[in-house]
């Protein structure tokens, strides 16, 4: 087996094991990629294995079969050629809507709202301490008048 995915389910039960635990489950993981026979003692480390042995199995399994039926569709030659499905590579214009370009056009009104947003920020700060100065100086005229009267 070349790939095993790990799930977060898969996770979620590992948290419950030790440090010393995990690094056992996790040499019966690499065992059992290879092939070979994976054993345990532990109790909790045979329940957890159980439950991700079920699912690397059938991972194993699915694969297998989208393997064979890539091997079936090959053997017929693969992607049939037509109009619409023509064989190589496309040549499109930029302005085509690609899911590509959308995406990127997205990220530029995101930059965009963003820019905004922090030119607001900074004219609101700049009014903010205007507003402060204005009255920290009339304040100040007050005290003025009021202490010299």
């Amino acid at each position: 087996m070349k790939n095993l995915i790990i799930y977060k389910s898969h996770w979620e039960l590992i948290e419950q094991l030790s440090v010393e635990q995990v690094g056992y489950l996790m040499k019966g993981i690499a065992k059992f990629s290879k092939g070979e026979e994976v054993t345990f003692t532990d109790s909790m480390l045979i329940g957890i294995w159980l439950v991700m042995k079920r699912d690397f199995v059938i991972q194993t399994e699915n694969y297998e079969k989208k393997k064979e039926a890539n091997r079936k569709n090959g053997l017929k030659g693969g992607r049939p050629k037509t109009q619409q499905n023509p064989l190589g590579y496309l040549e499109t214009e930029e302005t085509h809507n690609n899911p590509q370009n959308l995406k990127d056009k997205e990220k530029d009104k995101d930059k965009e709202k963003d820019k905004e947003k922090d030119k607001d920020i900074v004219n609101s700060t700049g009014s903010i301490l205007e507003n402060k100065l204005k009255r920290q100086e009339n304040l100040s005229e007050y005290l003025d008048e009021f202490f010299n009267n």
